[in-house]
């Protein structure tokens, strides 16, 4: 055992792996993943299982069909499966018709379904407010210095973690 004195050195039994790969899906047939075919075959088998109690002839076709349809559904784009970015797009046009018509057929509907409409109206004063609403910042003055040793401790450049915070030291 040439690795055992240096695993059992640090973490006991423990290894260390080492991956640049952040999420990585395990490849089942055709580059789909195994988790998506695993899910299309148990909906597919479930479907199958129950129209063969209620029509035996349309049962394996079905089965079929509902599988392929699981597969096409749960293909992932931008990493948003389809049937997640087709209900976005669904509910995104019903704001945008509640909005043009809020006493209209979609209005009411939005108004059921308890839609925020008022999402769909931007104002730029909340969107882009500062973080500090009474913030003053005066950017006619600038210090410039002919050699970075003149400048004092707190003067230049300064990186923070958020815009308009100020830094404490």
């Amino acid at each position: 055992m040439r690795f055992a004195p240096c695993l059992s050195e640090r973490n006991g039994m423990a290894a260390d792996f080492k991956s640049h790969v952040l999420l990585r899906d395990e490849k089942g047939f055709f580059g789909i993943p195994f988790k998506r075919l695993l899910l299309g075959g148990v909906g597919g088998g479930l479907t199958y299982t129950v129209c063969n109690i209620v029509m035996p002839a349309w049962a394996i076709p079905a089965g079929v069909v509902l599988a392929i349809f699981v597969l096409i559904m749960t293909g992932t784009r931008g990493g948003l499966p389809l049937w997640q970015r087709l209900m976005y797009r669904v509910r995104g046009s019903l704001l945008l018709a509640a909005a043009r018509d809020t006493q209209g057929l979609f209005g009411s509907l939005a108004k059921s379904l308890e839609l925020p409409v008022e999402l769909v109206k931007l104002d730029a004063a909340v969107v882009f407010a500062p973080a500090q609403p009474n913030y003053d910042i005066d950017m006619r003055e600038w210090v410039t210095f002919a050699r970075a040793a003149e400048a004092d401790r707190d003067d230049g450049l300064v990186f923070v973690d958020a815009p308009m915070t100020e830094v404490i030291r």
